[in-house]
């Protein structure tokens, strides 16, 4: 909800995902998002007189179009290990979509994350690791990038490492 002053985006609250990696063993992740999931850049000629959300220096404007998309992105990321993932060719970060949830058009709802290492506790809940979503939106798939699975990407994290990008 957006009004002159608040903004509740509640379904992007951060949260601990629990992964199962293939050996048995089990990570929680702390799961946090950026504006990004649920605005568009600012255009000042197009979005005059709208409510301009920060993002560091640069304006942002509220997008219904992603916000109302942005209400399956928990469930996109619940479903992480069984996702198409792959490292983003500008090798900044990891794109993920589930290619069950494609629309006619091609595209598909994609989250653009970072993992690092995070110890902490959120709710109680021990975590070793911080998946922050950069950006969510639809965009024609498969894009071009490096397929990687999440315990590879998960087990590069944990040692603060990120997948290499092989340049073909």
């Amino acid at each position: 909800m957006i009004d002159s002053t608040r903004l509740h985006v509640a379904h992007l609250t951060p949260h601990i995902l629990t992964v199962d990696l293939p050996k048995g063993d089990r990570v929680n992740i702390l799961v946090e998002y950026s504006c990004h999931c649920w605005t568009r850049a600012f255009e000042t000629a197009e979005h005059a007189g709208q409510v301009q959300i920060m993002d560091g220096i640069r304006p942002r404007v509220f997008c219904p179009h992603r916000f109302a998309a942005s209400t399956d992105l928990a469930e996109l990321l619940g479903t992480l290990p069984q996702n198409r993932l792959y490292l983003t060719p500008s090798d900044r970060n990891y794109g993920t979509y589930n290619a069950t949830m494609m629309l006619g058009d091609g595209t598909a709802y994609t989250a653009f994350f970072t993992l690092r290492p995070h110890k902490g506790r959120f709710d109680g809940i021990r975590h070793k690791l911080r998946l922050f979503v950069e950006s969510a939106h639809h965009r024609p798939q498969p894009e071009n990038g490096q397929k990687v699975k999440i315990a590879v990407v998960i087990g590069q994290a944990l040692k603060g490492k990120k997948v290499k990008y092989f340049r073909r």
